[in-house]
Formats: structure tokens, sequence, C-alpha cells
């Protein structure tokens, strides 16, 4: 599933209180060090408390969760195709809110070329 023009954006409302951090980082193809995660997690970072607005539309925000999903990141960096949302966190707003973000983070060039990554983060209640 591809990020949509249409999802909703985050709402401009302080973060609520969840913890939000990477748990994962697979790059197809390799290599999977430091030196070529950095691009993407320096990419990512920035865009935390926009991930963490998205837990005001869970249904359930005293039980946290992982969520992934699959980034195509140009050669040249830029705009990832996102891809494969996973999460058991409902509903479909929390989903198409965290995919929302993703798709407008301005990645880093990847050390590698054109890059698909496997990224989840962790929700946790705070």
């Amino acid at each position: 599933m591809l990020a949509s023009a249409s999802a909703l954006a985050p709402p401009l409302a302080a973060p609520p209180s969840v913890i939000v951090r990477n748990v994962g980082m697979h790059i197809g193809g390799g290599p999977n060090d430091a030196v070529a995660k950095a691009p993407i997690a320096d990419s990512v970072t920035p865009h935390l408390d926009e991930l963490r607005a998205c837990w005001s539309r869970v249904d359930d925000a005293t039980r946290g969760g992982d969520f992934g999903v699959d980034l195509l990141i140009p050669a040249e960096g830029g705009l990832a195709a996102v891809s494969h949302p996973r999460t058991a966190l409902h509903p479909d707003a929390f989903r198409d809110c965290v995919v929302d973000v993703f798709a407008r983070i301005p990645f880093r060039r990847p050390r590698t070329g054109r890059t698909t990554v496997s990224y989840s983060l962790r929700f946790t209640p705070g």
C-alpha cells in the first residue's frame, strides 16, 4: 500500500505522552552497518514528534506496540515510496498518519544508491 496525498496529517496539538524509538532497520541487499544506516536514521529522527502526534489517533493509548514500513529511497535521496505498513495498533487513522509522516520525510542520499529499507518503530505509552 502506497501513501496517498489524501492521508490525514498529524494534529497540530502537542504530541501525546508516548515514547517513539527505532527498534529495527534492515537495508535490502546490505550492508547493514552503522555507516549505511546513518543517513536513514538521521533523516527520521527530526520527525519523531510528528510520529508521536499520530498517537492521538490510536484507539487504546494505554497499550503500546510496534509499527513497520518498507521504504524505497531514491539514489539521490528525497521522498521515499512507503509501502507495507505493519502494526497491530488500530484504527486505520493511526496507521495512515504514520505512513503519511514517512511519506513526507526528505531522506538524505543513501550511501549505496537506491535503497530499500524495512524500518520499525516502537510506541511505548509514557
